[in-house]
């Protein structure tokens, strides 16, 4: 339970480590380089009964301006890829645009919807993340985490869902992933992470956490807020995109204007259509 050698950082500046780019603090954040590392903190943390979160790279988080009193396990040093046959194994805090680099140079495929997405494959697991209607279970073997114990989670027993895994309901570190590929020839993926990139090109440009709501069944919910009238909609520096309404766009803003704006969102598209819709963007702190 040493944990003298893992990389550590007291008061711990969510604004600089969310793509949010803004939050208050944290009492000290890990950040472990080895499976072993990361088995060390986490033991530490609950043995002493310190309460923590584990961040990639902050890209699907809201951290409140409060200082949170506890402790950042910070994934993003977890990095490594290793082939076997028709699979590979990622860390978690591998990240994507890392991992289909990897793809292209290593001509593998099926992983190429994921390009753009700005997130670590530990936390794009944790959320079942994707893009175009393809989610990262598609491609899930197994999930190795650690809550106490070593576990191998097969697909199955990750019981993925839309923008969900189990992972989302126990106290577990995921530490790696192990993934679907197909042999092809390089250039073949390279093309093909050029078309995904080329969709995301309408993206919003400024500082999000991307989608903040999830889809309603059957429905989308960038259009339900667009058709509401509320692309551009603001409380202090947080405005509603004026490209894509699903986008809360961070000007300036304090967390809480964010998350003031998104409760105002889900008022009143719930007043007009009786639909409340559902955060997929995840919480940290009190608000």
């Amino acid at each position: 339970m040493n944990i003298e050698n893992v990389p550590s950082e007291k008061n711990f500046n969510f604004s600089l480590n969310t793509t949010y780019g803004c939050g208050g603090s944290a009492d000290i954040a890990y950040f472990p380089k080895s499976i072993r590392q990361a088995e060390a903190v986490y033991n530490y943390l609950t043995a002493k009964k310190i309460k923590f979160v584990t961040l990639g790279n902050g890209s699907n988080v809201l951290a409140s301006g409060k200082h949170f009193d506890g402790a950042v396990i910070c994934t993003k040093g977890l990095k490594g890829i290793y082939r076997y046959g028709n699979s590979i194994f990622c860390r978690a805090g591998t990240k994507v645009g890392a991992l289909l680099k990897y793809c292209i140079d290593n001509g593998l495929s099926g992983l190429e919807h994921l390009a753009g997405i700005p997130a670590t494959v530990g936390g794009l697991v944790y959320m079942n993340g994707g893009a175009g209607g393809k989610y990262i279970c598609d491609n899930v073997i197994g999930v190795k985490l650690f809550d106490g114990k070593m576990r191998n989670f097969s697909n199955k027993q990750c019981n993925f869902g839309y923008k969900y895994s189990t992972m989302r309901d126990i106290n577990s570190l995921i530490l790696g992933v192990r993934l679907e590929i197909k042999p092809v020839n390089s250039e073949i993926v390279r093309k093909n992470v050029g078309e995904f990139l080329e969709k995301r090109k309408w993206h919003p440009k400024g500082k999000s956490c991307g989608c903040v709501f999830k889809n309603p069944e059957g429905l989308s919910a960038g259009k339900l807020i667009d058709d509401a009238g509320l692309k551009g909609l603001n409380i202090g520096g947080a405005e509603v995109s004026r490209e894509h309404a699903n986008f809360i766009l961070n000007n300036g803003a304090r967390p809480e204007d964010i998350y003031s704006l998104i409760k105002e969102v889900k008022r009143i598209v719930n007043e007009r259509t009786g639909i409340m819709l559902e955060e997929e963007v995840v919480y940290i702190g009190d608000f």
